[in-house]
């Protein structure tokens, strides 16, 4: 939990980090290269499976969420273009995080047509999930 949270509080200085979450229908990696603290970097992917049908989706070049009041990183938007539809995961002020997933669509920008409750999972439990749903 602790490593999940600091990836939100200020991405990883390591090489390559990343946290995994878990909602009702996918499993989400968020993998980050960015310094320690950084605010504003974009080098971060999002990768979501399909637990429903295995399908991935990798979006590369995450903007960050920073919160208003507190100036941390509570979050990124990940914008798909080719199936114009951004995801957005992020954490509110109780801790708990969501991720909204919305229409590029001129007739429905800004509304959220999809959101989930996600729970932060240790890397080895995402990578057993995701084993089984890829078979």
């Amino acid at each position: 939990m602790s490593r999940i949270l600091l990836l939100f509080a200020f991405p990883l200085a390591f090489a390559f980090a990343g946290a995994a979450f878990e909602s009702e229908s996918y499993l989400i990696w968020i993998g980050s290269k960015c310094p320690a603290g950084s605010t504003t970097c974009t080098n971060v992917t999002y990768n979501q499976t399909s637990k429903n049908n295995g399908k991935t989706i990798i979006i590369q070049r995450g903007e960050p969420i920073v919160g208003n009041l507190s100036g941390n990183l509570i979050g990124y938007k990940f914008i798909d273009s080719k199936n114009n539809q951004v995801f957005e995961l992020s954490m509110d002020l109780e801790k708990k995080y969501m991720l909204y997933i919305r229409n590029l669509s001129e007739k429905s920008v800004g509304k959220a047509f999809r959101q989930e409750n996600i729970t932060p999972i240790n890397e080895a439990t995402y990578q057993q999930k995701l084993k089984k749903i890829k078979k």
